[in-house]
């Protein structure tokens, strides 16, 4: 191997490592944000018709009604369009909405904010009726029905008002 090629090996060596330790920093300490999102649909749905919105919900509102009035949301998914998505140490919310006639709203709870996620959401049919299917690194999974938004005045947390019982666990799990 002549010297230019040596140099060359070195050179490309230096990088790989570079990279993979930059990596390896940027775990435990979030330099750049590698989160993704990633959504799908089956049974003929349309995934152009899918918004998923960051922001944050309160689970003191007076119904599900008030969260499609935030101005502090941001889209970070609409249709095939990926938006920043970043999350942050305790309660990161997302409202993902099909066809601006369904939603579900769910909350994550992030206990360290140098941690990196994949969401991974299908919206699917199931019996006529539209569900929302997540698988979000950490281990927090779960399938609910999605609501209609015309319904969300009598609902909080996806949950009848008067059958809800004051309970919200971030998964809105019985």
């Amino acid at each position: 191997m002549n010297k230019k090629a040596k140099r060359w090996l070195l050179i490309l060596c230096f990088l790989a490592v570079s990279v993979f330790l930059f990596f390896k920093f940027n775990e435990r300490i979030k330099l750049i944000e590698l989160t993704s999102i990633q959504v799908e649909t089956e049974n003929q749905l349309d995934v152009e018709k899918v918004i998923v919105y960051q922001g944050y919900y309160t689970i003191n509102r007076k119904s599900d009604a008030e969260m499609f009035g935030n101005k502090f949301d941001k889209i970070v998914f609409k249709g095939n369009e990926t938006g920043k998505i970043k999350t942050e140490y305790g309660e990161n919310d997302f409202l993902v909405t099909y066809d601006n006639k369904y939603y579900y709203q769910f909350r994550q709870i992030c206990t360290n904010d140098n941690d990196h996620y994949k969401y991974k959401l299908k919206i699917f049919k199931k019996a006529g009726r539209i569900y929302l299917k997540a698988d979000i690194d950490g281990g927090m999974k779960f399938e609910r029905e999605m609501n209609l938004i015309s319904d969300a005045g009598k609902l909080r947390c996806n949950k009848i008002i008067d059958d809800e019982k004051g309970h919200y666990n971030g998964l809105e799990l019985d």
